[in-house]
């Protein structure tokens, strides 16, 4: 008896091998069809999403920060960093809890034991806010303004740091700055815009110093630009100051339309940042 090459499941409906691998061709491509705006649907749900660290998961410090929460999310939704200035936010900030679809929580200590002392109600938790499409699209609206959907710009940074010790441009694989690093991804979250750092080599590539950072040639910054993949160079100075604490920082955006420069002083880092992504999303944001 000669074993059969074709599958068990053509010889049951009738097919040929070839007459299946079509067939599955044409099943994939429908499934692929269909499945496209539910992705879609899925990518634009993290910008009605918020997230903020509390203590315990627990009412009492959840119900507080659903303003908070709601603003984040009317940032991110809309790109303009300065939604909580507009008139009526607070009224409609301090309602937001109907807008909430779900919440999770998320222990930021996971894996490390309870100790005695500290129960639950003392860990901190990340606590994620998704608030609900069509009533965050209704908020937004009475404020003006309008989502933001869709993939964002890619924004390529090329940033100058002078700290007490040191001056130096910030790079992806740079020794100096990995804080740095991490707290642009944070502010890069927070506006759904991806940031890529220039590497040392394409720093080095282009010429590029920490004594050159506001006079690199228009040129070299577009081809930067193509060379790492991105819709816009968001060019900063990031200088510690001596007689007021804190960061002080330039930002602009040279190949925009927008190029005029913002600035933020006697602040954090982190604030500094997401002032630079805030401005940039702003800035960048499709006209209505």
């Amino acid at each position: 008896m000669v074993a059969s090459t074709t599958p068990i499941c053509n010889l049951l409906y009738g097919y040929s091998s070839g007459e299946w691998r079509r067939m599955n061709k044409s099943l994939l491509a429908l499934l692929m069809w269909l499945a496209v705006p539910t992705l879609a649907h899925a990518d634009d749900d993290a910008l009605y999403r918020s997230s903020l660290i509390v203590t315990g998961d627990r009412e009492e410090t959840r119900i507080p920060v659903i303003p908070r929460g709601f603003e984040l999310a009317a940032q991110k939704l809309t790109g303009n960093p300065e939604i909580a200035q507009k008139a009526g936010f607070t009224a409609l900030a301090a309602r937001a809890a109907p807008m909430i679809w779900s919440y999770t929580y998320h222990d930021r200590m996971f894996g490390v034991p309870i100790h005695d002392e500290q129960g639950t109600r003392d860990r901190p938790f990340d606590l994620t806010f998704q608030f609900d499409r069509t009533r965050l699209n209704d908020a937004v609206a009475a404020l003006g303004e309008r989502p933001w959907l869709g993939p964002r710009p890619k924004l390529g940074l090329l940033l100058e740091v002078t700290d007490m010790a040191r001056s130096y441009v910030l790079a992806a694989d740079g020794v100096h700055g990995s804080d740095l690093r991490a707290s642009f991804a944070d502010a890069s979250a927070l506006f759904a815009i991806p940031v890529i750092f220039a590497t040392d080599a394409d720093l080095s590539a282009a010429a590029i110093a920490p004594d050159k950072i506001d006079a690199i040639p228009h040129e070299t910054l577009t081809k930067l630009k193509s060379r790492l993949g991105v819709d816009a160079i968001l060019v900063g100075r990031l200088d510690w100051g001596s007689s007021e604490p804190g960061w002080h920082a330039v930002w602009r955006l040279p190949l925009s339309a927008d190029s005029a420069n913002w600035k933020i002083a006697g602040a954090n880092f982190d604030a500094a940042f997401r002032d630079a992504i805030g401005g940039a999303a702003k800035r960048l944001k499709p006209m209505k």
